[in-house]
């Protein structure tokens, strides 16, 4: 029986890992979903900069107003480092989404590993049971006593 025993053990184990796993990749999804979220204002963010930057460097209004008034070089600094900001804000928000992305991946990786080991430990628990039928006496006893308690557990707990 002791060899059903470890089995059982390592199989409750991994129910309990799989559970844990379970609520740290929803924890992990809502955080992708808000560094996506992120990101994509960012890059819109970014997108305005490097235009204003593109509209000075252009033929535009605003350049040639900028050019006679004589404040042009000023001007087209000042938005070339608005636009280098927000580029360092977007790519250190893309590099957390893929940090979170990459960490979603190893978690539902191991999920995968663990599928399906509940219905394994209610299977091996079964096995054993029949197993302590069939061997009689005080062994079937002592299960039986197992399982009474255990029920009472289950009750308390749900």
């Amino acid at each position: 029986m002791n060899g059903y025993d470890q089995q059982l053990k390592e199989l409750l184990a991994q129910c309990a890992r799989k559970k844990k796993l379970e609520a740290s990749a929803a924890e992990l999804r809502r955080q992708r979903d808000t560094y996506a979220a992120r990101a994509e204002e960012l890059k819109e963010a970014m997108r305005e900069e490097q235009a204003d930057v593109d509209r000075l460097e252009g033929r535009s209004l605003a350049a040639f107003f900028y050019n006679v008034v004589g404040k042009m070089d000023e001007k087209l600094t000042r938005e070339r480092q608005e636009a280098y900001a927000a580029r360092v804000r977007y790519d250190a928000a893309a590099r957390e989404l893929a940090g979170s992305e990459e960490d979603l991946a190893r978690c539902q990786a191991e999920l995968g590993t663990l599928d399906g080991c509940e219905e394994q430990y209610a299977a091996l628990l079964r096995e054993k049971t029949q197993a302590v039928k069939a061997a009689g006496g005080a062994a079937a006893e002592q299960r039986s006593e197992e399982r009474r308690v255990g029920k009472e557990c289950r009750s308390r707990w749900s």
